[in-house]
């Protein structure tokens, strides 16, 4: 009978987390874009959940950037992509609408000929979403 004053209090908790489950969840991949590659197949998706969080930072791709070292920044990083030869491995295009394995931008995700990000390989799922945006033709949307 001592113990029955906190039965109430542990069902209460246990109901409030089974409730927001869901909701923790979806929180969660809003606050990792990453994570949530759902978008990753649309131009804009990419610029705000990939080069925004994790390129065009200080000291890489943002608006530091030189012009081999690659500006993509928002309003800057289609032009400067799409059928664009590559100023460091000048034999590719960076991103070759239509042709996801001879983009430039697809060999340096994979770490095929260096690796970017520089800080670890991005998940296969991610690169395969850009791999798809580039395989549709690259539009710019």
């Amino acid at each position: 009978m001592r113990h029955f004053k906190y039965i109430i209090p542990v069902i209460g908790l246990i109901i409030f987390i089974v409730g927001c489950a869901d909701h923790i969840v979806s929180e969660c991949e809003e606050c990792n874009p990453i994570q949530n590659n759902t978008t990753l197949n649309t131009f804009s998706g990419i610029q705000t959940k990939l080069f925004d969080t994790t390129c065009a930072l200080s000291g890489c791709h943002g608006s530091n950037a030189t012009q081999a070292n690659l500006l993509l920044t928002p309003g800057n990083s289609y032009p400067a992509l799409v059928n664009q030869q590559g100023s460091i491995f000048p034999q590719f295009l960076r991103v070759k609408p239509g042709d996801s394995e001879n983009s430039l931008l697809i060999k340096v995700l994979k770490g095929e000929l260096s690796q970017m990000p520089p800080t670890g390989k991005l998940s296969d799922s991610i690169i395969d979403s850009v791999a798809m945006w580039i395989d549709n033709g690259a539009i710019n949307n």
